[in-house]
């Protein structure tokens, strides 16, 4: 990429494109680092969407600016007439340019981290240009002392330490240096947090941004506007609901020409209120099924609010309300456990299902658990919540296999114990029991892009789940958070959801019919469909579906690595996206070959007696790397083994190759070999 080396004074863009983008003439193809690939095209949509908000609240006519326009602009019939010339206004309005400075200073700040300056380094410690993942750690306690200092505790003698340098709100900056000071204390934000877009960040399932997302991001930052109502948002409102009926075309194969709407989605804030949201759906199709008084609404029906009351009093056996129970693996995410609270089910209502050694829900258990309690007569399934892609292990559930075990038992609750003692009502196909089928894909889901066998196949059976979710910001890389959830059952979401709030939602309203808020518990929404859309549009399904490939690509060939050193086990045999290991020092190596275990082995597994100790190593190894900056790794549970492991992801726009691979493992044994 090329930019002017001249600093235009008015040309914002130019001058913010010098400042953080000079040329770089260093070939990226040569330089030992795993960093995310930015290309030529991406920049500059990246960096459009850096400046707009600044050009955008640069050239605003603010009254304190008027008074720096030329009279000979001004219209020429208006010089003729005799009228009173604006006066600037003074106070708060009037300071906004020293404001605006601060945030035209700042914008470099976040630049920064996509230039090409930034990501010529190199993971070797001999060469002065290697970055850390922690480039300054600091416990809990240096980090109060360094950056949230009182003033009154500090030693008079320390004259820099004042209340213009410390985060803490017990005093304002003062009105010397005000902007420089700000600036300031952004850039210690910076210095002190993680570098989570470092190739060694592996800690959490999210890490470097995708430019083209982040572009996007930027943009609607902007923009500033809640994707509530379709006046309010026009152009997110539409494009949520495009990017939703694609999704839902991916996920359940939805006729694109079809002149009837068959599915309903949204874009929710993080995969647990996803979570939330299907069983909060699931509940009120299972009560809205068993209610005989239903009236119509977007494709789907909606039970009226009056008709809850006298639910019991249709309901078989004994007329009284069957208690709900839900269903999820013992590898699923604990927001499930979460969500059940929250929409009100006891805790012995949501039953843990055991896995098989591969981490996959056990459908023979279920089965079992779904008849026993079906027997008892009081209780119905009514929710299962399955894992695509689950935390630590990376497992998927069989899909298909659930499904199918629902569809039984739904079968036999129609025909043998009916919601409804009314003959109207059990011939209602919409009013019979329903077992909603959940597919958690936050993690994992993003490969329903790919046409890849293996990836097909770990999402085998979604096309007939009741509801899917996945987060674009994990695997993909776009900007926290970016979550789509989507059903195949019409209208449910405003069904589920709709207070009918006149002062919001109101049919008499420009666009009203395609308002998004309704659906929603929640009120205000950021317009996240934009980030999840921007990749689509500039990757298209080809370029998503290689990125995710990519990895998976990338993991197995790790994994053989593994497998492959001896100073490594794996923990588990690997999914697509999660590879868990042990780092085995020279002491572990011994005992394991004296009692003749082979670590190269499938489902190995570390003997009870030394897991404690084996565990604790990965505690300390973690601890040591940490705070050295030079990896963020977790250490993780498996149900399979009794030590603790390390895991290996690579969520957000990242490289993994064979270099990075080697460095991993090299770290471990030159900081490890002690332990």
């Amino acid at each position: 990429m090329t930019t002017n080396d001249e600093m235009l004074s008015s040309n914002v863009l130019a001058q913010i494109t010098n400042r953080v983008f000079r040329q770089n003439q260093t070939s990226l193809d040569s330089v030992d680092c795993s960093c995310p690939a930015l290309t030529d095209t991406s920049i500059p949509c990246l960096l459009i969407g850096v400046v707009i908000g600044i050009v955008v609240a640069k050239y605003v006519p603010l009254p304190s600016r008027i008074k720096r326009q030329s009279d000979d602009k001004e219209d020429s019939s208006t010089r003729t007439q005799n009228v009173t010339k604006s006066v600037p206004r003074t106070g708060d309005v009037a300071g906004l340019d020293a404001e605006l400075e601060v945030l035209e200073d700042s914008i470099p700040l976040f630049a920064k981290r996509f230039s090409p300056e930034e990501r010529a380094f190199t993971l070797n410690d001999n060469d002065g240009r290697t970055k850390k993942v922690v480039d300054h750690y600091l416990s809990p306690d240096e980090m109060i002392n360094t950056l949230f200092f009182e003033e009154s505790n500090v030693d008079a003698k320390d004259s820099a330490k004042c209340s213009d340098q410390s985060m803490s709100l017990t005093h304002p900056l003062g009105s010397s240096n005000k902007k420089e000071n700000m600036i300031h204390l952004l850039k210690q934000i910076q210095k002190y947090s993680v570098t989570t877009d470092h190739p060694y960040f592996y800690n959490q399932l999210f890490g470097a941004l995708d430019p083209i997302a982040t572009a996007a991001e930027l943009v609607a930052l902007s923009i500033n506007t809640s994707a509530y109502t379709y006046e309010t948002a026009p152009v997110f409102t539409l494009m949520e609901r495009h990017v939703l009926e694609k999704l839902a075309n991916l996920v359940y194969s939805t006729p694109e020409t079809s002149g009837s709407i068959t599915h309903d989605g949204l874009m929710l804030p993080g995969g647990s209120l996803s979570n939330l949201t299907a069983i909060h759906v699931a509940r009120h199709v299972c009560k809205a099924r068993g209610s005989y008084e239903k009236q119509q609404y977007g494709g789907y029906e909606e039970e009226k609010k009056e008709s809850m009351s006298d639910l019991s009093a249709a309901l078989v056996p004994g007329n009284t309300r069957p208690t709900q129970v839900a269903f999820v693996s013992s590898e699923a995410h604990y927001s499930f456990i979460k969500a059940a609270a929250v929409v009100g089910l006891s805790a012995k209502d949501i039953v843990t299902v055991g896995t098989l050694p591969n981490g996959q829900m056990d459908t023979e258990e279920l089965d079992m658990l779904m008849t026993e309690i079906i027997d008892r007569g009081d209780k119905v399934p009514f929710f299962v919540g399955l894992t695509a892609g689950s935390t630590v292990r990376g497992s998927y559930d069989d899909i298909e296999a659930v499904v199918n075990v629902c569809r039984k038992h739904e079968k036999y609750l129609n025909n043998n114990m009916p919601f409804s003692t009314r003959t109207e009502q059990q011939k209602n196909t919409e009013s019979g029991h329903k077992i909603w089928v959940h597919v958690d894909g936050a993690w994992g889901g993003s490969a329903i892009f790919s046409q890849r066998k293996d990836l097909c196949d770990a999402l085998k059976g979604v096309k007939q789940a009741d509801s899917f979710t996945f987060n674009p910001h994990k695997l993909l890389g776009a900007p926290q958070q970016t979550t789509a959830f989507v059903t195949r059952h019409a209208g449910v979401l405003k069904a589920s959801n709709s207070t009918k709030a006149k002062y919001l939602f109101d049919d008499r309203k420009n666009g009203a019919e395609y308002d998004l808020g309704d659906g929603t518990y929640t009120c205000g929404r950021k317009p996240d469909a934009v980030k999840l859309w921007a990749m689509w549009k500039y990757y298209g399904q080809e370029g998503l579906a290689k990125i995710v490939e990519t990895k998976a690509d990338s993991l197995s060939l790790f994994s053989k690595k593994v497998r492959g050193h001896d100073n490594f086990m794996l923990a588990c045999e690997p999914w697509l996206f999660n590879v868990n290991f042990f780092y085995l020092p020279k002491r572990f190596r011994q005992i394991l070959k004296e009692r003749n275990i082979d670590i190269s082995a499938d489902n190995c597994v570390v003997p009870d007696d030394l897991a404690s100790d084996l565990g604790n190593v990965h505690v300390q190894l973690k601890k040591i790397l940490h705070k050295n900056g030079k990896m963020l790794i977790p250490f993780q549970p498996l149900s399979n083994q009794t030590a603790d492991c390390f895991r290996v992801v690579l969520a957000g726009n990242k490289r993994f190759n064979e270099i990075d691979m080697n460095n991993i493992m090299e770290l471990m044994e030159t900081y490890g070999a002690d332990l």
